[in-house]
């Protein structure tokens, strides 16, 4: 194969890889990650090999591995100037910071990239079925692009909590943000109006303020 054959064959490869990662996520963030099947999701995609989503992906971790990496590092790049600010002042307001950290970057990449809207919806059925604190026995091998900076900036805010308690604040922290942005933006889909937009970010900021007094508040035990 020559040089020219083979870009067109890398240039189709990388447009059904797309196609396929377009209606998984789709199709994962409407219904569910378990109630869709590969053969419907080939049919979304348009595409009559059975076996080409097995070629691209391997199988549906793998799907969904290249549906979170389509997303994540675009979010981590929109984190950094929250990051930043919080370097530059780590002794003041660490609650606030880290919740902004965590919370403003998944929203403003909604307001970036519609789609994005499927990405938080698939995080936050994965949110749930891969938790060690209600599920202690999990295994996945997916990857979720965890973010050192933004981990450290989460120690720092639940310090005051013993390790037990800082698992579930941050198993409550996880789901309040993804599921809390997912149900505002399933509220908001049937009006794109400008007043409905306004009010989503307002909606947005409320998860802020909630996962903020979350990592603040006080141990129960």
């Amino acid at each position: 194969m020559d040089q020219s054959a083979a870009n067109k064959h890398s240039g189709r490869s990388a447009q059904t890889r797309q196609r396929f990662i377009e209606a998984a996520e789709k199709l994962f963030a409407e219904r569910s990650i378990d109630s869709v099947s590969l053969n419907e999701i080939t049919v979304a995609a348009g595409q009559k090999n059975r076996n080409a989503l097995q070629y691209h992906f391997g199988n549906r971790d793998g799907l969904l591995q290249a549906i979170i990496d389509t997303h994540s590092q675009r979010v981590r790049e929109l984190r950094q100037p929250f990051l930043a600010a919080e370097v530059a002042s780590r002794q003041s307001g660490r609650h606030r910071k880290a919740a902004k950290a965590l919370v403003r970057p998944l929203t403003d990449y909604i307001e970036e990239n519609p789609s994005g809207v499927y990405y938080i919806k698939i995080l936050s059925q994965l949110a749930i079925l891969n938790s060690p604190v209600l599920n202690p026995a999990t295994t996945t091998a997916i990857s979720f692009d965890n973010d050192e900076a933004l981990e450290r900036l989460f120690r720092h805010a639940l310090s005051h909590l013993r390790a037990t308690e800082i698992r579930r604040r941050m198993f409550l922290t996880i789901s309040m943000t993804f599921h809390g942005i997912a149900d505002i933006c399933r509220a908001s889909e049937a009006d794109d109006s400008s007043t409905t937009l306004r009010t989503r970010r307002r909606m947005f900021d409320q998860i802020t303020l909630a996962v903020e007094s979350l990592l603040e508040a006080e141990p129960l035990e």
